[in-house]
């Protein structure tokens, strides 16, 4: 029951990014986002085109999803809102790094640390509200890591540009592996 055209029952909602599409597009999530990463961390004199486009990319399909368990997930209203917004911003951003890939690296910076920030907090929320999920500290500590770089991108937005990379990289690897974590997690529990 993990394919990717099943939704997730409503007691695997709450708590994962990926609520309500079950663990297969969590893990698929989680991936991309550590791909992302560690191109970066490989590439970290990539030019800047090329780093706003893997971000957007990136940020795109994440908020899609988001979008789409916002949709059909089962959880409450306010909890479906609140990721709906997250996933039309996060696809606003993706497409204004895509829109002008040789804007500054100071104005990407911003821009990521700014959605990392957004994105941490909602995951820390999801996760606080989901009191009895086993993944619930996986998604607390995805939400503190990337509130924590994004926190530092928004700090030391002068950093160079592949100081910044590092950054990006090791924080996109860090809370994919969080993503991934969970997504396994869940799917655990649903086959036992």
């Amino acid at each position: 029951m993990d394919s990717f055209d099943h939704a997730a029952p409503a007691h695997d909602a709450p708590g994962r990014p990926g609520a309500g599409y079950g663990p297969a597009l969590t893990i698929a999530a989680g991936a991309l986002t550590v791909l992302v990463g560690v191109l970066i961390l490989v590439w970290p004199d990539v030019s800047i085109a090329v780093v706003a486009w893997l971000f957007a990319v990136q940020l795109v399909v994440t908020g899609v999803l988001q979008l789409v368990t916002a949709v059909r997930g089962d959880e409450s209203a306010g909890r479906r809102a609140l990721l709906g917004v997250l996933g039309g911003v996060s696809i606003v951003v993706g497409l204004l790094c895509l829109r002008a890939p040789f804007q500054t690296a100071l104005l990407i910076g911003l821009l990521i640390g700014a959605m990392w920030v957004l994105t941490g907090v909602v995951r820390i929320v999801h996760a606080l509200g989901a009191e009895h999920e086993e993944g619930r500290g996986w998604g607390i500590a995805g939400g503190i890591l990337s509130v924590a770089g994004g926190i530092v991108v928004l700090l030391y937005p002068g950093l160079s540009l592949v100081t910044l990379m590092w950054i990006f990289g090791l924080v996109l690897v860090l809370t994919g592996l969080a993503v991934v974590v969970q997504g396994v997690v869940a799917h655990r529990r649903r086959g036992s």
